[in-house]
């Protein structure tokens, strides 16, 4: 049976599933949607898979296993870029770029169409780096594998370890241990690590995640008003799709952001921000039309448009309790 991810998923994840199946998330260099070059439906409530065998014939694989959490998702990040690297077209990608490169150059994977400058350093002691079509990576950077950097992003004097980045990114500063979804922008200094960042999202200049507790405890996630064991001690803070960040914002360890949401400087310190969480000390909620306004010109710049459906979903999710 196809290895697909599970439908039951804590719901911690949802800030970055509002819009689309878990199975259609990229947990390495590609989706388990992808690798199956399936397509999804819905079979009675649950979501399921439908791909052809080798033979032609149609199959279903309903999503199951053990429920799926941020933590899980990010500590098999490493694994999953490693085994999808047998799914890429070999003959696009070259193992010399003229770069510094530390490290077994069989595990280093760059398209022919990438730009990469001279003066950055790819080091594949610890996994493979692949830099997918089109990607541009500046000088003054080090990609420390396991990394993904996708198609048609930018990296400028960035530090990534251990991370996977999606289509049309733009990240610089240093961040390690992250999935960060496409379309995303974190251009700016400042830390990101063990944390899931959804499409669409801009991290405003010094924006940094904790991970790590002082006490090295546990850390705990909290969605509206439960709290969930990570069972781990490093985790940062899951950020939904559409989240913009103001210059300097600080976000404590297992921070999480819901969909759609603005934080400004200044505001109060909250370990779940909901959905449409607009503003500081005294928020209010991102209002829908202005929003999608928002939306629309954002998305205009990178040639892109919101699908209807996706819009749809938006305004029953706006006018529901999001739960």
């Amino acid at each position: 049976m196809l290895n697909v991810l599970s439908d039951l998923y804590e719901e911690t994840l949802l800030p970055v599933l509002r819009l689309k199946p878990l199975f259609a998330l990229a947990d390495g260099i590609f989706s388990p949607l992808q690798r199956a070059n399936g397509e999804c439906r819905i079979v009675g409530h649950r979501s399921a898979l439908f791909y052809k065998d080798v033979t032609g014939c149609e199959r279903i694989v309903e999503a199951e296993g053990e429920m799926t959490t941020p933590g899980k998702l990010i500590g098999l990040l490493g694994e999953k870029i490693e085994q999808d690297i047998s799914l890429l077209d070999k003959n696009l990608f070259t193992h010399k770029p003229s770069c510094s490169i530390v490290g077994n150059t069989e595990n280093i994977w760059v398209h022919k169409s990438a730009k990469v400058s001279s003066l950055c350093e790819l080091d594949a002691t610890g996994g493979p780096v692949i830099i997918d079509e089109g990607a541009k990576i500046s000088a003054f950077s080090l990609l420390r594998g396991p990394v993904y950097i996708g198609k048609h992003s930018v990296i400028d004097k960035a530090f990534i370890s251990s991370s996977r980045a999606g289509t049309m990114a733009r990240l610089g500063g240093e961040i390690s241990d992250s999935l960060i979804g496409s379309f995303t922008n974190k251009h700016h200094e400042g830390f990101l690590g063990h944390s899931i960042v959804g499409d669409w999202v801009n991290l405003g200049a010094l924006t940094t995640t904790s991970d790590l507790k002082n006490n090295y405890g546990e850390i705990r996630l909290t969605f509206e008003n439960r709290i969930y064991s990570s069972g781990r001690i490093k985790l940062g803070s899951i950020i939904g799709d559409y989240v913009k960040t103001g210059i300097g914002t600080m976000l404590g360890t297992g921070t999480i952001i819901d969909f759609g949401s603005q934080l400004f400087t200044g505001r109060k310190e909250h370990k779940y921000y909901p959905p449409f969480f607009w503003g500081g000390e005294n928020a209010t909620r991102y209002q829908l039309e202005r929003f999608l306004s928002d939306a629309s010109k954002i998305m205009a710049r990178r040639k892109q448009e919101m699908p209807s459906h996706a819009t749809s979903l938006i305004r029953q999710f706006y006018s529901s309790d999001w739960t």
